[in-house]
């Protein structure tokens, strides 16, 4: 109750701000600015003059037609002055709102300048309220980046980690809590949610993003209210930007093969389609540990996109597709038999065949005259299929999902105080089925939201967002967030942000790695939604020393559950219990990151983070298993002048964690479970290595790489492997990489379109 009395306080606080804005403003100066000609009152129409209140600070710039509105003025006379480039300024004393005329004359011709400059790979935006971390193409390419979950190999925010020996599912990390916390989407679309929690993140292919927008803390409730520590934005390439034909084939020493490819279609001049193609086949077997099971699963998949973008030329655009995924992977021990073991004890496989269907449109209208007010409506749907077992242990599940989201955008007054308002649903059908019983429910979640963001001459901004929605098992519930920013100087920028999240827990779907265990699930009590809240600061400066830009950072975010699904792996080692939080969990996330030029294309980027994660289990506090209190990241990229040559380096260190089961099993000293690497509970921190090296030609470029240069791996991730139905059988211990080293290369051809 104090945490919302404070957020009404601060809410209300902001609408008598904007309130008294709203009756301060009562007039418009409207006006144009044309290009001098020989005519008296001749001209051509100068689009994007600036036009700008002498000693305000205040502005505005002119339209496609030349055309600007001041707000705001209450008094008289003002003076204005108007800018171009190419033309000389003018100055001229407004007297009253009668509409003005400007005409521009033409400055001396320059000689020609050539500026060079350098698109950063990650960007931090000095405007935005929200920390919001861009990660571009460039960045996307310094590894191999098959898909989404290995595109965070140099960005310390976000960690990605085996869930278990036998599987390969992934699972990222922010904050210092797992990926389920995390809100994934796909143009805004709710994208790696329900059934494909374990294995979306291998669904997005690397070829096919443009960027990535990673947010930390609480998103904007107009993405929904299920961002409890953070959000992660995928934006695909778009049709009217994209090469016209793309081609990237890639392979690795460990036996994985991919293709990627896509071709563009210009049908005419509003209308542009693309087809994205994703091939990926992995079938050789590894057991570098000759414990008798496979390091990495065996995997087939195929995946393909058809998108589409349309355009009229004046106020409407829309985009619309549609996406199949078939997948075939599976794992387990190297004699496992697929078509005559299944069922039975004679060996231990596992096998996941999954079929996904994705459809999405997005419209938006926009009007000219007004062009800070706009519409959109996004509409998604899409069916998931599941089959599979773990040994003897099956679960199958199917998954419709239906989500529509209205949003209108305008300001009030000026474009200093904008606002957004929205509807928006999401419905999720499951049918799952486990050991053969069946567990269906369904969630029907309508809601509705405003937000409000107010910048101040370009230093202290503010964006204050409330949603309530209505599940159709919970009720209703509220979702408040706030994000605050303010500019010290032009470089040096502090966040502050506080906002409250819901989810509803899918026990399977987020815990499918927990069935590579011989223990048994059990649920202790009817599960309730999870409810979060997370406050966070940041503190960015830029600067510049040698003559060279960089950049360094410090966060400090703290998520604290009011409810949590706890999956308890401690207190006994015959089952994982499920069950209510009672007591405390919470997890404090630092991180400090220094990003640097130290000569012409070479960076440096260095960065350490620390996760303290801790919740009650049974009464007990403990840290959560399987999150290492401390990492630490440095890259160096290089890049030549003609950039035919790009070099990337890359360390991780990984500190001690806590295992997934109960801690005398994993005492040295207990029978059969003898390990070197592991410390008593914990598992050892060590060091990884990645390189890559890409020679650029005109339409296509080669590169070749090695992640875990040492070959580094665990030695023991499967216990009790030679009786993999026995009481002590456990393959969910996975605190380092599987399979060693790993030397990859690939190519990449382009045709680019021919630009009107």
């Amino acid at each position: 109750m104090k945490k919302l009395s404070l957020f009404l306080c601060l809410f209300s606080g902001f609408f008598i701000g904007i309130a008294d804005t709203v009756v301060g403003q009562s007039t418009i100066l409207k006006g144009s600015v044309f290009e001098q000609t020989t005519g008296k009152n001749e001209g051509i129409p100068l689009p994007g003059a600036t036009v700008v209140i002498i000693g305000s600070g205040t502005g505005t710039a002119t339209d496609a037609e030349g055309k600007f509105e001041l707000h705001g003025l209450s008094s008289f006379p003002v003076t204005i002055i108007i800018s171009y480039i190419g033309y000389k300024a003018d100055t001229i004393v407004i007297e009253n709102l009668n509409p003005v005329k400007i005409f521009l004359a033409r400055s001396v011709e320059l000689n020609e300048v050539t500026i060079e400059g350098r698109q950063d790979a990650t960007m931090i935006s000095t405007i935005m309220p929200l920390n919001v971390e861009q990660v571009t193409q460039k960045e996307l390419l310094k590894a191999a980046c098959c898909n989404l979950s290995e595109s965070f190999e140099t960005n310390a925010s976000v960690n990605v980690a085996y869930s278990d020996a036998v599987t390969g599912a992934k699972e990222i990390q922010m904050l210092g809590l797992s990926g389920i916390y995390s809100q994934i989407m796909t143009e805004n679309i709710p994208a790696v949610r329900g059934l494909s929690a374990a294995y979306g993140l291998g669904y997005i292919p690397g070829p096919w993003m443009e960027s990535i927008q990673i947010t930390k803390g609480s998103g904007s409730v107009a993405n929904g209210y299920e961002s409890a520590t953070g959000l992660i934005n995928v934006e695909f390439i778009k049709p009217e930007k994209a090469d016209k034909f793309y081609l990237n084939l890639y392979g690795a020493s460990s036996g994985n093969m991919e293709l990627n490819a896509y071709q563009t279609i210009n049908v005419n001049k509003n209308l542009n389609t693309m087809i994205m193609l994703h091939g990926e086949n992995m079938q050789t077997k590894w057991d570098h540990q000759d414990d008798g099971f496979l390091d990495m699963p065996l995997v087939t998949q195929g995946n393909v996109m058809n998108r589409w973008s349309y355009y009229d030329g004046k106020k409407y655009e829309a985009q619309f597709g549609v996406k199949g995924i078939i997948e075939k992977r599976r794992g387990g021990q190297l004699k496992y038999d697929f078509k005559d073991d299944a069922d039975t004890t004679s060996g231990f496989g596992v096998q996941i065949e999954t079929k996904r269907m994705e459809v999405f449109s997005k419209n938006g209208l926009v009007f000219p005259a007004t062009p800070w007010k706009s519409v959109g409506l996004i509409l998604s749907g899409t069916f998931h299929d599941q089959e599979s077992y773990f040994g003897l242990k099956t679960y199958d599940a199917n998954q419709l999902g239906f989500y529509g989201s209205l949003i209108y955008m305008s300001i009030i007054g000026t474009t200093d105080h904008k606002w957004k308002a929205g509807v928006d649903l999401r419905f999720d059908d499951f049918e799952e089925t486990y050991l053969e019983l069946p567990y269906n429910h369904s969630e029907t979640v309508p809601g509705a939201y405003f937000e409000y963001t107010w910048n101040r001459k370009d230093k202290l901004g503010v964006v204050a967002g409330s949603r309530i929605d209505y599940h159709s098992d919970h009720g209703w519930f509220y979702t408040p967030r706030l994000h605050v920013k303010y500019n010290f100087t032009q470089n040096i920028i502090w966040r502050a942000s506080a906002g409250r999240n819901f989810r509803t827990a899918n026990i399977f779907a987020d815990n499918i790695g927990l069935m590579a265990t011989s223990r048994d699930w059990f649920v202790k009590e009817q599960l309730d939604p999870e409810i979060a809240w997370n406050y966070g600061t940041n503190l960015t400066a830029k600067f510049q020393l040698f003559y060279r830009s960089g950049s360094i950072s410090a966060d400090y975010y703290i998520t604290e559950f009011q409810n949590q699904v706890i999956v308890d792996t401690y207190s006994s080692d015959n089952f994982i219990y499920f069950y209510n939080l009672d007591g405390e969990s919470l997890s404090r996330s630092f991180q400090v990151a220094l990003n640097y030029e130290i000569f012409k294309r070479f960076d440096l980027r260095l960065a350490f983070k620390n996760d303290d994660v801790i919740a009650d289990f049974n009464g007990i506090a403990a840290r959560k298993p399987l999150v290492a209190a401390n990492k630490a990241l440095a890259n160096v990229a290089y890049e030549t002048k003609n950039t035919f040559w790009k070099i990337d380096f890359t360390t991780h260190y990984t500190g001690e964690s806590k295992l997934n089961n109960a801690s005398e099993l994993h005492s040295p000293s207990h029978p059969g479970h003898s390990d070197s690497q592991v410390k008593g509970s914990k598992s050892p921190e060590f060091v990884t290595f990645n390189s890559q090296i890409t020679r650029m030609f005109k339409k296509w470029e080669v590169y070749a790489g090695c992640e875990n240069i040492t070959g580094f791996r665990q030695e023991m991730p499967v216990i009790g492997a030679d009786d993999p139905f026995g009481n002590e059988f456990d393959a969910t211990n996975i605190w380092g990489p599987l399979m060693g080293r790993k030397i990859y290369v690939g190519f990449r051809y382009s045709i680019k379109q021919k630009k009107s």
